[in-house]
């Protein structure tokens, strides 16, 4: 009886070996003669994903996206990236009512509402993604691209593109007028604004009382877009921990009232009451504004202007400012929280920030990458078309200031611009709107809190 159980033990010992072998053989042999096939269980294609994203920019800009991610990324992946374009002026209205009714996006293009998104817990958290990423160097990013998207410690979003305040100037203008022109102010050290307005004056034309050409335009009054002024006052919009206004500080006022007075007062601009420059057609242009402050992503549709211009840093009130403080804007991707499918949504992202894809973004598009290495290469910055000065952009996105988007931001918009037309309409005084704008600005903080 011993003797059968111990036969049989090892006659079943030497079956299961037996199969083993058999199934090791099979193995192999796929291994060996079906090697690219894709009937192989270890080669056979994913199902395919579709990854849905929302986009604000052109169409131009959303030709250029899907190329992108056609090129780079990973083709063995299957991913079907469907992509929404959405109008600017629509876009964050039609985004927020997707994620009310539960139909948001994977991948959604992100600016200034980042933070009231993350803190509403919508949006991923993107750190382990980056931290893994073979292509994503975070030490390759202008510190600004990447502060933007964060939000308690951690990385909501990752950039698309960075632009910068920048000042516009009608070379041509300046040299039938004998002047230096605001880049030579600036070499010089002498880029103020006492500068900038002997200019305007000088470069202002009338034919009786009917001005024929205008020194500069008048930057309006309001949150991000009026905030280089702000900053080359020496001012800010809140306290460091975005808790309080800091709108009543004297800095913050000598801005708003020398803007204000480039019409108002001295008349070297179009005048805000009378509808500006969208009433008398005159702008920078059409050759008739001789100045203006706009961003680094209008030299894209300047490139064709009949006559010649040039870039420089924004004039500063005095010497002791830095005259490469400037704002910065932000544009990037995230991912929405509730994505069913993460790796996918990341991968896409991915192929969007390798420095290649960045770059061919920017030929494309004429717009500035937040990789310094991207920047830094011959066809960005010295490419047909671009502003002989166009290379300070990169040491300003190096230096330039973030404004304090906070997670109340689009009700923080609405006080600024109202007040802010209030100041160009000569309805109030800059100091009577740098307190309403404060206290007001003060009771939002206040009640999100």
């Amino acid at each position: 009886m011993n003797k059968l159980h111990g036969i049989c033990r090892w006659r079943s010992v030497t079956g299961i070996a037996v199969v083993a072998l058999l199934l090791l053989t099979v193995a192999c042999g796929n291994n060996g003669n079906n090697a690219g096939d894709p009937s192989g269980s270890e080669n056979q294609a994913k199902p395919k994903t579709t990854i849905t994203m929302t986009y604000a920019g052109d169409e131009n800009a959303a030709k250029v996206l899907k190329a992108r991610v056609d090129k780079y990324l990973d083709k063995s992946l299957n991913i079907d990236l469907q992509v929404t374009q959405i109008p600017g002026g629509e876009y964050w209205d039609k985004v927020t009512t997707m994620f009310a009714g539960g139909s948001q996006p994977d991948v959604l293009f992100i600016s200034e509402p980042l933070k009231k998104f993350a803190s509403q817990d919508k949006l991923l958290d993107l750190t382990p993604y980056i931290d893994a990423s073979p292509t994503f160097n975070k030490d390759d990013f202008y510190p600004a691209s990447l502060e933007f998207y964060q939000y308690d410690g951690k990385q909501y979003g990752v950039p698309q593109d960075l632009n910068t305040a920048l000042f516009f100037y009608n070379e041509d203008l300046f040299k039938e007028a004998g002047l230096k022109t605001p880049w030579e102010s600036y070499e010089e050290g002498n880029w103020t604004w006492a500068t900038y307005l002997d200019n305007a004056q000088k470069l202002t034309k009338k034919d009786g009382n009917r001005t024929t050409q205008f020194g500069t335009s008048y930057p309006g009054i309001g949150p991000w877009w009026y905030s280089a002024w702000v900053f080359t006052s020496g001012g800010e919009y809140l306290n460091a921990d975005s808790t309080k206004s800091v709108f009543n500080d004297p800095k913050v006022i000598d801005a708003l009232r020398f803007t204000s007075e480039l019409a108002n007062k001295y008349e070297v601009a179009p005048s805000p009451a009378g509808g500006g420059q969208d009433v008398t057609g005159m702008t920078f242009a059409t050759g008739k504004i001789a100045m203006e402050q706009n961003f680094s992503w209008a030299i894209g549709s300047y490139k064709a202007l009949p006559f010649k211009w040039n870039v420089a840093p924004l004039p500063v009130k005095d010497s002791s400012i830095d005259p490469l403080t400037t704002y910065i804007h932000n544009s990037g991707f995230s991912i929405a929280k509730d994505t069913k499918h993460p790796d996918e949504a990341w991968a896409v992202i991915e192929a969007l920030t390798t420095p290649d894809s960045y770059a061919e973004d920017a030929a494309s598009r004429g717009i500035i990458p937040p990789r310094p290495s991207v920047v830094a290469r011959e066809d960005i910055l010295t490419a047909e078309g671009m502003p002989s000065n166009a290379a300070i952009i990169s040491q300003m996105l190096q230096k330039g200031t973030l404004y304090p988007f906070t997670e109340t931001t689009a009700e923080e918009d609405q006080v600024y611009g109202t007040v802010g037309d209030q100041i160009l309409f000569k309805k109030i005084t800059p100091e009577e709107g740098a307190k309403s704008i404060a206290e007001q600005i003060d009771a939002i903080l206040g009640g999100s809190k």
